[in-house]
């Protein structure tokens, strides 16, 4: 299952940079096609699933080259020349120089490498997610906790109240610091405070 959405993730950023060289290209269609994408998505799987960055810049790598062989390769192009075993050697073998023309070429097509990002994103993911119980604040945050000083060292260096921390909920000054954080933060109180009621039932 991760796998076909990692097949379908490249294919789209693919076609999506491709449409840029070749107007009105369309992905072929077909499983062989998408058993081809789906071999290069695990071959390009570096002690884990390939992550959003790296398949763009492989897209990015096979689409550049392909825009150096003019418009009469088009007709001759198949799946296997941008996700075959060449494809994942040129990948291999770029260079940081070839990098720097690739994001020329992007430029001018005014892309850039993370905007391709954006196309395949998890959106199933608040972005700030990784921020509702940040368990590293917890030794700051009981360096002198209570005291006016705690307050402001916590105010300076955390990201303020969560109610995941035990450190927070035991701080007589949490209230306060609970208000602090809806004012500084009313994005990141608010899924703090929905994932939080969500956890207790």
């Amino acid at each position: 299952m991760e796998n076909e959405k990692k097949t379908s993730e490249m294919m789209k950023v693919f076609t999506f940079l491709m449409k840029r060289v070749y107007p009105g290209f369309t992905f072929p269609g077909g499983e062989a096609a998408r058993r081809t994408v789906t071999s290069c998505v695990r071959s390009l799987e570096n002690g884990g699933r390939p992550d959003a960055e790296r398949m763009v810049n492989f897209c990015v790598c096979q689409v550049y080259a392909l825009s150096n062989f003019g418009e009469n390769y088009r007709s001759r192009w198949n799946v296997s020349h941008s996700f075959g075993k060449r494809a994942m050697r040129r990948f291999a073998e770029s260079k940081r120089e070839i990098r720097f023309y690739e994001d020329k070429w992007l430029r001018k097509h005014e892309l850039s490498r993370e905007m391709l990002c954006e196309l395949i994103r998890d959106r199933s993911r608040h972005p700030q997610a990784k921020f509702i119980y940040p368990r590293y604040e917890d030794a700051t945050k009981k360096r002198l906790v209570g005291t006016m000083p705690g307050y402001y060292i916590c105010g300076a260096s955390t990201l303020l109240w969560t109610p995941f921390s035990p450190v927070c909920t035991g701080c007589p000054k949490a209230a306060a610091c609970q208000q602090r954080t809806r004012m500084a933060y009313p994005e990141l109180y608010r899924i703090r405070v929905e994932e939080f009621k969500a956890s207790r039932k």
